[in-house]
């Protein structure tokens, strides 16, 4: 029996309107958060807002070429715009409350530590640089990491042999992160959340991108040393430069310790350059 044997014109436009439509929204959508998901939360409020601008014009288009399905779905986003923010900024949200729990002032003194656990923290890097030791160190600043110093504490000295002890291959804290909380070692083996930066998928070990990550939700310095080629990096403001040198570490490390000598005062300038070689 032929299905459409009692169809006219009208029930055949009907369908293709309809299939139409169901395209039309499928590549919409998909092409929407495909471009959301590679920019920035800048970009996102500025999309958003163009898109806010349009959707009255496209309504009543829609409206006038009957296509009913798209001009209720325009009509009923406005109803969903607080649903679809929160599922879109979900990161961005996520790093503004992370922020948010630094605000209230501690009665414990903050600040990374002074110039000798700056000295140690050098010694160590280079140290695991030269023999290829992973390790991924994150330095405290005005951001609190009181959840993930809970996690895994481990109360110490910051002295270059014990972080290269933590980190040796044989160390069951060696695949995790060390916390470095006022000159000391406060937490080691925490696991860190990964970025979700488009632009750093290309990284293939996992520290890079805990390091990235734990640096976009909070203010801390985090430093990687790589397994693979022994390459030192540092990831601070969702940035990442590779490739620093002992001298390079010597400038960093000098503006985030108390005391620490500062010998260049375009830091961010040499750290990017040598990022981006």
């Amino acid at each position: 029996m032929n299905p459409f044997a009692g169809m006219n014109w009208t029930d055949a436009m009907s369908w293709l309107r309809s299939g139409a439509e169901i395209a039309i929204l499928w590549f919409v959508l998909y092409r929407v958060l495909l471009a959301l998901e590679r920019i920035s939360a800048g970009g996102k409020m500025r999309g958003i807002a163009i898109g806010l601008g349009l959707v009255g014009a496209a309504w009543l288009l829609a409206r006038y070429l009957e296509l009913h399905a798209i001009s209720w779905l325009l009509q009923a986003s406005l109803g969903f715009l607080v649903v679809i923010l929160i599922v879109v900024l979900q990161p961005e949200l996520r790093r503004l409350f992370a922020r948010l729990g630094g605000i209230l002032p501690s009665l414990e003194p903050g600040g990374p530590g002074d110039a000798t656990a700056a000295t140690h923290l050098i010694d160590a890097l280079t140290f695991m640089s030269a023999r290829r030791i992973g390790g991924l160190v994150v330095v405290e600043r005005s951001d609190r990491l009181d959840d993930l110093v809970a996690t895994s504490p481990f109360d110490c000295d910051l002295t270059s042999k014990a972080l290269v002890t933590v980190f040796w291959k044989d160390s069951p804290l060696h695949d995790g992160a060390v916390v470095v909380r006022r000159g000391r070692i406060a937490a080691a083996g925490v696991i860190l959340p990964l970025t979700t930066n488009a632009a750093y998928r290309h990284l293939s070990g996992t520290r890079h991108r805990a390091g990235v990550g734990i640096s976009e939700d909070t203010d801390a310095l985090a430093l990687i040393v790589s397994e693979e080629t022994g390459a030192i990096s540092a990831a601070d403001r969702g940035e990442l430069s590779t490739g620093l040198s002992q001298h390079d570490l010597q400038i960093l490390l000098g503006r985030v310790f108390r005391g620490a000598p500062t010998r260049h005062s375009g830091l961010l300038r040499v750290i990017r350059r040598k990022g981006a070689g």
